[in-house]
């Protein structure tokens, strides 16, 4: 299964490329990107947002690249809407099973929510 979302990786500078008004205040030759707080923030504020129109969603973190994808065309759009810099990417829904803890909607269980 094949599903439509978004991935800001906190450990590549290139996201400061696609989102560069968040990284104004950030130091790359001192700072850690994932300890950027106005690009947390923008996650954390634009997930919540998206959360509030579908919970039929894959949210959380592989590694240091935090993940939302759906498979619902409502939250698509959502995600597509709220997240308006960034490129919708399609990933394949086995990928995403490696993401230990950030399950919101498992598509394999149609009556699973976590």
């Amino acid at each position: 299964m094949e599903l439509q979302g978004v991935t800001i990786d906190f450990d590549d500078r290139k996201t400061c490329g696609l989102l560069p008004e968040l990284c104004l205040q950030w130091d790359f030759r001192t700072d850690e990107l994932e300890d950027n707080e106005e690009l947390i923030n923008y996650w954390e504020d634009n997930l919540k947002k998206v959360l509030a129109v579908s919970q039929n969603v894959v949210a959380g973190n592989v590694g240091t690249k935090s993940i939302l994808y759906s498979a619902d065309q409502k939250a698509i759009e959502a995600i597509k809407s709220t997240f308006k810099e960034l490129e919708l990417s399609h990933i394949d829904y086995k990928e995403i099973m490696k993401c230990e803890n950030c399950l919101h909607h498992d598509y394999l269980d149609e009556n699973f929510n976590a």
